[in-house]
């Protein structure tokens, strides 16, 4: 299977993914929602760093949860480091989901789901096991791999002839 066909495969499964899931319980940001994060992240920062004005709890519940970092002139979404021995973890929108994924799986030598995940955690913050598990179930190279098949033992028949009888 090439590439191209594998990221048409892997994009209508994400979608099928994200139907089943609740609105409030989604880790998947299109490029909509990622801008709109964006943008209220930005608005909830004013609003807590300007006195006078009313603060709810939302605004700190995205600043604990989101910050943002300009990385050429583009914000990116990432996750608010707590301490320095953090490193950055970045949200991915969908559409570089396949790609990450992708790179990060030839990078680990075709490794499995933990290992994938060990790796992505580092780096991202929502890439979940679900999303590594449709692409794993997409890649070619992870099928021939794990389809040999196991021989079992075989025994040769006991031919003699005394066998099965009572003495």
């Amino acid at each position: 299977m090439d590439l191209n066909e594998m990221r048409i495969k892997f994009d209508n499964a994400i979608l099928l993914l994200i139907e089943s899931k609740r609105n409030d319980n989604n880790f998947f940001l299109n490029n909509e929602e990622y801008c709109e994060r964006i943008k209220e992240i930005k608005k909830s920062k004013i609003t807590l760093s300007t006195a006078g004005v009313k603060k709810c709890t939302k605004d700190y519940r995205n600043v604990r949860k989101y910050d943002i970092l300009i990385i050429n002139g583009k914000d990116r979404l990432i996750k608010t480091i707590t301490n320095a021995s953090e490193g950055v973890r970045y949200y991915v929108k969908n559409e570089e989901l396949f790609d990450i994924i992708h790179s990060t799986h030839t990078a680990i030598g075709h490794g499995g789901r933990d290992r994938m995940m060990a790796e992505l955690k580092l780096k991202y913050a929502n890439v979940t096991k679900e999303t590594i598990m449709v692409y794993l179930s997409l890649c070619s190279d992870c099928h021939k791999k794990s389809s040999n098949p196991k021989r079992g033992l075989v025994s040769k028949p006991i031919l003699h002839s005394a066998y099965n009888s009572r003495a």
